[in-house]
């Protein structure tokens, strides 16, 4: 398995099950003073219903997408450059981001610039990489 199919795998599971975590209440800490649609996923991630939502699209992606190399080198890019945009996005906007629809604060920040840079990490290093899907490097 290629680097880029085990970022697809993993990466996919890990936020699979972020998405399910953002649907289960003791699990959101409190809820923000800005918004009372908004809660604090493990008492640091501001989540609400369609950020949770968005986290299990993203988690079944990977996990379809891990299987085939071209499928997961397209994922894993699009990983890398979504989250570097939201990173900077969520920089410039925070939790006011598309009118608060997606809040975004600075455990956030942090966790989309480390997954930026993973992506293209395991992007790039994978590049040139032929062969079948069990190929090991």
């Amino acid at each position: 398995m290629t680097l880029v199919q085990r970022f697809a795998q993993v990466f996919g599971a890990i936020y699979l099950l972020v998405g399910i975590a953002g649907f289960i209440p003791p699990l959101l800490a409190a809820k923000t003073p800005d918004s009372s649609f908004v809660g604090l996923l493990l008492g640091l991630f501001f989540v609400n219903a369609l950020h949770s939502l968005t986290h299990l699209l993203i988690g079944v992606a990977g996990l379809a997408t891990y299987r085939n190399l071209a499928a997961a080198k397209a994922y894993t890019l699009t990983i890398g450059v979504a989250y570097a945009a939201l990173f900077v996005l969520g920089l410039i906007f925070g939790v006011t981001f598309l009118g608060g629809i997606l809040p975004l604060n600075g455990w956030d920040h942090i966790l989309h610039i480390v997954t930026a840079l993973v992506a293209f990490g395991a992007y790039f290093t994978s590049q040139g990489t032929a062969g079948t899907a069990t190929a090991s490097r």
